[in-house]
C-alpha cells in the first residue's frame, strides 16, 4: 500500500513510501483513535503534524501524524489520527439557529479553521461543502460550548447527516482537503444472518431504552409553569404528542426540572437524552466487502444510519467505528455508542464530562 506524506502547511509532497500489510486503520465517530503503519524506510522527511495519505482503492484515509519511531529492526513506525480529529475541539455555540443543520456544522468549522482571524490557526487549504439539507431549530443556553465532533455525532442521529473528506488535486498537485457534509441515511438495512457477516457479537446494556422525558417547571418559574413531555417514537422521532401507533408501548421515562431560561432549549435537551439512550448497545462483526453483492452495503461507513435486524430485536443504530487490519477487503464494524473496553469507556466519560 502506497503512502504519500504531505506538508501540513501547504499540502506539498515531502516524502512517500510503502506500508507493510500489518497496518491498522481505525475510524471512530466517538473517540479519535490512533492508526498504525510500518513504512519500508529507515527515515522520513515528515514530522509530527504532517499528513499521511493512503493511496489505495480501499477506504479513503488521510491521517494527521502523531508519532514517528524507528524500532530495533530499523523499521519506521508511524501513528496517525484520522483527519477529522482536527475537529476534536470545543467551540462556543450560538444561542439559537434555525435552518439547515449541515450549514450549522459548516459555520462552526469555518469560523474555527478558516475565519478565526489568526493566520496560524486557519487552515488555508481547507474547504467545506454542503451536500444535504436537513432542517433544524436549535436553542442553547448562553455561554454554551460543545465539541464539533460530538455535535456531528449528535446530528448524525437526530438529523441524518455525517462528514466525509477528500483530497482535491489541481494540475497534478494536492491543492485542497474538502470536508463534505453528506446524508447519513441511505436506507441501509442489514440482517445478522447475512453471509458477508462473521464473528457477530451483540451486547445490549438494557432491553428498554429511555423513550419519554417529563420536564417539570421549577417552583420559582414565572413565565413557564406548564409540564412538557417529549416522546421518542418507534421511527426515531422526538415529538410532544405521539399517536398510539407511533408510541413505544413499553415506557421508560425520566423526570427533569426546568427553569424559565431552560424552556427554549427543552427540545434540544430532550432529543439528546432520548436518542443517546436508544444507542446504548455494542454490536460488532466482521464485514466482507469483497464478497458483498448488495450495492447499498458498500455505503457502510462511519456515521451511517443502519437498521440491524437480529432474531430477537431490530436496532435503529449508527456505525460508530470501523477498523481495517492489513486489508480493505474486510472491516471490523461497531454499531452503537456503548463501548466495552475500559480504555474507551474512560475516554468517553472524559469527553462527556467536560
Amino acid at each position: 500500500m502506497q503512502l504519500i506524506f504531505l506538508n501540513e502547511q501547504d499540502l506539498s509532497v515531502i516524502d512517500h513510501g510503502y506500508a507493510t500489510d500489518d497496518f491498522d486503520i481505525i475510524l471512530d465517530a466517538l473517540i479519535p483513535q490512533k492508526s498504525k503503519f510500518t513504512v519500508n524506510k529507515q527515515s522520513l522527511k515528515a514530522k509530527i503534524g504532517d499528513l499521511l495519505v493512503v493511496k489505495d482503492n480501499g477506504y479513503p484515509y488521510v491521517g494527521i501524524i502523531t508519532s514517528i519511531k524507528t524500532d530495533e529492526k530499523k523499521q519506521t513506525k508511524v501513528e496517525t489520527k484520522d483527519y477529522l480529529s482536527l475537529l476534536d475541539v470545543d467551540v462556543p455555540l450560538p444561542t439559537s439557529f434555525s435552518g439547515n443543520s449541515a450549514q450549522f456544522i459548516v459555520n462552526l468549522i469555518n469560523n474555527t479553521f478558516k475565519y478565526s482571524g489568526d493566520v496560524y490557526q486557519n487552515v488555508s487549504y481547507l474547504e467545506t461543502s454542503i451536500e444535504v439539507v436537513k432542517n433544524c431549530s436549535l436553542t442553547y443556553e448562553a455561554d454554551t460550548k460543545e465539541n464539533i465532533l460530538d455535535l456531528v455525532e449528535e446530528f448524525s442521529k437526530t438529523y441524518g447527516i455525517r462528514l466525509e473528506y477528500e483530497v482535491v488535486l489541481a494540475n497534478g498537485r494536492f491543492s485542497k482537503i474538502r470536508i463534505r457534509v453528506v446524508s447519513a441515511k441511505i436506507g441501509i438495512t442489514m440482517k445478522s444472518t447475512l453471509g458477508t457477516i462473521t464473528d457477530l457479537n451483540v451486547n445490549d446494556t438494557n432491553e428498554i431504552s429511555l423513550n419519554k422525558v417529563y420536564y417539570i417547571p421549577k417552583a420559582e418559574n414565572i413565565q413557564h409553569t406548564n409540564q412538557v413531555v417529549y416522546y421518542l417514537t418507534n421511527e426515531g422521532q422526538v415529538v410532544t404528542t405521539a399517536p398510539a401507533l407511533q408510541r413505544i408501548h413499553k415506557v421508560k421515562m425520566k423526570y427533569e426540572f426546568y427553569s424559565d431560561k431552560d424552556y427554549s432549549s427543552l427540545l434540544t435537551k430532550a432529543t439528546k437524552a432520548l436518542v443517546d439512550s436508544s444507542l446504548e448497545h455494542n454490536i460488532t462483526f466482521n464485514f466482507s466487502f469483497i464478497t458483498n453483492k448488495v450495492e447499498t452495503l458498500n455505503e457502510l461507513k462511519c456515521g451511517a444510519i443502519v437498521r440491524f435486524i437480529t432474531e430477537s430485536k431490530t436496532y435503529e443504530t449508527i456505525v460508530s467505528k470501523m477498523e481495517f487490519k492489513g486489508t480493505f477487503n474486510i472491516a471490523k464494524v461497531t454499531l452503537g455508542e456503548y463501548r466495552l473496553s475500559l480504555t474507551d469507556k474512560l475516554k468517553l466519560f472524559d469527553r462527556r464530562d467536560k
